[in-house]
C-alpha cells in the first residue's frame, strides 16, 4: 500500500461492505443523507396522496437507491430501468400492467389504461409506487415517451416518479416539466454524511464499533466531492488494500514520564464523549505501595452518616453493638458444685452455743486505677471504635492516589464515566413473555421492522408511519429493550435497535415467523 493513502484502522470484517452497486429493497438502514425526501414520499404514500414527481441528480448520486428504499413504504412497487427498443410508450404501459395486475394484457390501449385506473382506485393501504428510471436513454427520446405517457399517468391513483440525470433534464422542454407536481434535486453528500455513510456500511460487516478518522475522511471527501458512488469505490479500494497489506500504525513518541510508568490499556476505561456531559479524560497509573498503606483513622471516629427515615436508629444500633457486645453464655465461669450428702434446704445450726463465726480474710480484687465506678452513661471504652466514615474516605483517598486520578476528577465524574455506553457493544435483557403477549400496534410495527433491519428512534420515515414523534418512539423502544424484545447497540451518537434472538425464537415457536436457517 502506498504511504500516501490514509490508515483506516478497520476491524476484522466478514467481507468488504463497500460496493458501488445501488441499494436494494430492504436496505434502507444504509441510506444516508436522503431522510427528508424519503420521509415526504412515505407520507404521501401512506396518506394516499397521488403525485407525479421528477427526481433529478447526477449519475451516481444515489437516485436508484432512494427509489428502492422508498418502495418499502408502498403497497405495490413498479421499478422500470430497461428502456424499450421500440414502441416505447406502449411497452412501458404493458410492463406496468404486468407488474400490478398480471400478464393478461388487453390488446386495446384504452382498455389497458382503464384497468390500471380501476386497480389503483380499489387497492387498499398505501398507494402504489411507479418509478421510471431510464438512465441509458437519451433525454430527447425520453421526453417524447413521457409526453405520450403523461395523460394516462395522470389518471392513476398512484405516486409516479421519473428519474432524470442532469444531462437528460437539460433536453426536456419546460412545458413537459410543468406537467409534474414537483421535482426533487439530489445533491452530493456533505462531509458529515460521508462519515455516517462509511460507518453505517462498516457496522453491517463487523460487530466491533469503528469510526472513520479525520485524515481518512478528508482524503475520501477530496477524492469524491461527496458523490456516493465514488465514495463506495474509493472506500472499497482502501479496504481491499488494507486487508491485503496491513501495516502498523505509527504513534507519536509519548513524553518521558509516560514511558517510565505506562498506563494499562483496558476497554473498561473507554469513555464516550457526549455533548451534554463534561469531557473527563481519565489517565492513571496504579501505585501498589500507596495502596498497601493503612488508612488514617481518627482517635475518636464519628459514626457512619445515616440516610433515610430510620437512618439515625440504625446508626445508634451499630454503635451500641460495638460498645456493648451481646452476652456470651459460653464465656461465663460456672459455679462450684455443692458438697454431696447435704440437703440444700436444711438450716445450718452451730454445734455449740460458744461457736464463734470466724470471718475469712477478704481478698480484694484488683481494679484499674481510678476505674472503681462510673455512671453508665460516662463509661468510655478503652477500645477505639471502628471508623466507618474515616475508613471509607481514607481507603477512597488512597485508591485515588494509587490510581493517580487527575486533579479535579471526583467520584461523581468517575461514576458518570461508568454509566456511559461503549460504542459497538450490544446490550439486551432477559425476555419478558408477558410484555411480548400484550403489545400495542406501534410496538408491533417496531418489532416487524426490527426483525429485518436495525433502526433508530430518529428514523423519520418510521415516525411518519406510526404518526408519532421522536420522544414517543424512543419511549416505545426503551420499553421493548427493558422487556428483552429489542437489543440496543451504540453506533457513534446513535442508538440502533434490533429484535433479539430470544424474541425471534419465541415468535418462531408461536408460528408468527419463519426460522432463519
Amino acid at each position: 500500500m502506498s504511504e500516501d493513502h490514509p490508515i483506516l484502522g478497520i476491524p476484522a470484517l466478514r467481507g468488504n461492505p463497500f460496493q458501488a452497486k445501488p441499494l436494494e429493497r430492504g436496505q434502507s438502514n444504509l441510506l444516508v443523507g436522503r431522510d427528508q425526501v424519503s420521509a415526504n414520499w412515505a407520507r404521501h404514500l401512506k396518506a394516499r396522496n397521488p403525485r407525479k414527481v421528477l427526481l433529478i441528480g447526477e449519475s451516481g448520486s444515489g437516485k436508484t437507491s432512494l427509489m428502492r428504499c422508498v418502495s418499502e413504504e408502498a403497497g405495490k412497487h413498479v421499478h422500470l430501468d430497461m428502456f424499450p427498443t421500440s414502441e416505447h410508450a406502449q411497452r412501458v404501459l404493458h410492463e406496468v400492467h404486468g407488474s400490478l395486475i398480471g400478464f393478461d394484457i388487453p390488446a386495446n390501449v384504452q382498455e389497458l389504461v382503464s384497468r390500471l385506473v380501476k386497480f389503483t382506485e380499489e387497492i387498499e393501504g398505501p398507494l402504489p409506487l411507479i418509478s421510471l428510471d431510464y438512465s441509458n436513454a437519451e433525454g430527447k427520446t425520453l421526453a417524447e415517451v413521457c409526453s405520450n405517457l403523461i395523460a394516462p399517468l395522470e389518471r392513476l391513483n398512484a405516486m409516479v416518479v421519473v428519474v432524470l440525470s442532469i444531462e437528460q433534464r437539460a433536453q426536456w422542454p419546460e412545458s413537459l416539466v410543468n406537467r409534474f407536481d414537483s421535482f426533487e434535486i439530489i445533491k452530493p453528500l456533505e462531509k458529515g454524511e460521508v462519515k455516517a455513510l462509511c460507518e453505517a456500511r462498516m457496522a453491517g460487516a463487523s460487530k466491533v464499533g469503528w469510526e472513520l478518522n479525520e485524515i481518512s475522511l478528508d482524503y475520501v471527501f477530496d477524492k469524491t466531492n461527496g458523490m456516493p458512488s465514488k465514495v463506495m469505490r474509493v472506500m472499497r479500494d482502501l479496504v481491499d488494500e488494507e486487508r491485503a497489506n496491513p501495516r502498523e500504525i505509527k504513534f507519536e513518541q509519548p513524553p518521558k514520564e509516560v514511558i517510565e510508568s505506562p498506563a494499562p490499556e483496558s476497554a473498561d476505561t473507554y469513555v464516550e464523549k457526549s455533548v451534554s456531559e463534561p469531557d473527563v479524560s481519565i489517565d492513571f497509573d496504579l501505585d501498589l505501595e500507596e495502596l498497601a498503606k493503612e488508612p488514617v483513622r481518627d482517635v475518636y471516629p464519628a459514626p457512619l452518616p445515616s440516610m433515610g427515615g430510620l437512618g439515625g436508629l440504625a446508626a445508634r444500633n451499630r454503635v451500641n453493638k460495638q460498645e456493648n457486645p451481646p452476652f456470651d453464655k459460653k464465656a461465663v465461669q460456672s459455679a462450684p458444685p455443692e458438697p454431696e450428702n447435704v440437703d440444700a434446704n436444711s438450716l445450718w445450726v452451730a454445734d455449740s452455743p460458744e461457736a464463734v463465726l470466724i470471718s475469712e480474710p477478704i481478698v480484694e480484687e484488683e481494679y484499674e486505677a481510678e476505674a472503681d465506678y462510673y455512671p453508665e452513661e460516662e463509661i468510655i471504652s478503652s477500645e477505639p471504635r471502628i471508623e466507618y466514615k474515616g475508613e471509607v474516605e481514607g481507603l477512597l483517598g488512597q485508591l485515588m492516589n494509587a490510581l493517580k486520578v487527575p486533579q479535579g476528577v471526583g467520584l461523581a465524574d468517575l461514576l458518570a464515566a461508568i454509566r456511559r455506553p461503549v460504542i459497538g457493544h450490544k446490550e439486551s435483557n432477559p425476555l419478558d413473555i408477558q410484555t411480548l403477549r400484550n403489545l400495542s400496534h406501534g410496538e408491533a410495527v417496531l418489532i416487524e421492522v426490527g426483525s429485518d433491519r436495525e433502526f433508530s428512534p430518529s428514523d423519520s420515515r418510521l415516525q411518519d408511519k406510526l404518526n408519532i414523534r421522536r420522544p414517543r418512539m424512543s419511549q416505545m423502544c426503551n420499553r421493548l429493550y427493558r422487556a428483552g424484545i429489542m437489543s440496543v447497540q451504540q453506533k457513534g451518537r446513535t442508538r440502533m435497535f434490533k429484535l433479539t434472538n430470544d424474541a425471534r425464537a419465541q415468535l418462531v415457536a408461536w408460528g408468527m415467523m419463519e426460522a432463519v436457517v
